[in-house]
């Protein structure tokens, strides 16, 4: 077959065009730092990264619940830890309150101490994070108590609402606990504890039992926040491990290995000037037959 000088000119021109388009595809890795830069760069490991990052982002909304429960937590345990204070001092003015040689006027000063207390446990009752009450179950808008005069409170106002937070694939936690069954137990040991201090008479052993129990509930119910919060920092370090790795995996697929495509670059850049040195010539030679 004869070569002719379109032929070679045509040759030529294809192969520097190939030699370019292959200079601009590495240095377009390198200088974005990924493998993948449209679809077209490999269908199926895109594919597999879009699958990868819905992942990631599943991931990172059960770490963002996680936060949001391990802050829920916290601040009940700071509720419950103060109201198991306020309700050892209870404790002490009932034993004190026993005493039978202290007179009506000395009850009735003790009376004043745990009306206090009554109103500063429907306080901490009523603890927030953010604009939500967090033991008032769903009715987050509404305080569970709220005082109605001095060392008064009305009933509870929340209901029985399990608030629950997604902390992994098919898992749930219960980041709540109803404010009733927490509080309650403790602010009608307080209403007894005032009534019997106002009778004028020494407060009654079954009152002290009372207090007792409300604080064995309301330590039981810490033991209970405190166990979730345990849960938590375990569902976080699963989830954080699986971040770790799935984010490993997406970067095998979009990152671009940088010491091997900056050698594969510069090869190309050889070969490119390499390319159009020739094509200057072949294109030369052919410029001179032709005014031959």
């Amino acid at each position: 077959m004869r070569v002719t000088e379109s032929m070679i000119y045509n040759t030529t021109r294809s192969s520097l065009s190939n030699d370019q388009a292959a200079l601009v595809a590495i240095t377009e890795k390198v200088s974005s730092s990924k493998q993948l830069n449209r679809p077209s760069d490999n269908p199926a490991d895109v594919r597999s990264a879009l699958g990868l990052r819905d992942t990631l982002s599943e991931l990172n909304q059960f770490m963002r619940n996680i936060d949001q429960a391990s802050s829920r937590l916290s601040a009940m345990d700071s509720a419950m830890g103060s109201a198991g204070d306020l309700i050892q001092r209870a404790n002490e003015l009932a034993i004190q309150g026993g005493n039978g040689t202290l007179d009506a006027g000395q009850r009735q000063s003790i009376a004043v101490e745990v009306a206090q207390l009554t109103e500063a446990m429907a306080q901490d009752a009523s603890a927030k994070v953010g604009d939500q009450y967090l033991f008032s179950g769903f009715r987050v808008d509404k305080a569970p108590y709220q005082v109605t005069g001095n060392g008064q409170v009305g009933t509870y106002q929340g209901d029985g609402g399990v608030v629950l937070a997604r902390v992994g694939p098919g898992s749930t936690m219960q980041v709540n606990l109803a404010g009733d069954a927490v509080f309650g137990p403790a602010l009608d040991a307080l209403k007894q504890l005032q009534a019997d201090l106002n009778s004028g008479q020494a407060v009654q052993s079954s009152t002290i039992t009372q207090i007792t129990d409300a604080l064995q509930t309301l330590t039981q119910a810490r033991a209970t926040a405190g166990a979730r919060a345990n849960r938590l920092d375990d569902a976080k370090s699963s989830q954080q491990a699986l971040q770790i790795s799935y984010q490993s995996l997406l970067s095998q697929l979009e990152d671009t290995d940088m010491p091997s495509a900056i050698t594969e670059m510069t090869k190309r850049q050889t070969t490119y000037q390499a390319s159009l040195a020739v094509s200057a010539k072949v294109m030369q030679t052919s410029l001179i037959d032709y005014l031959r």
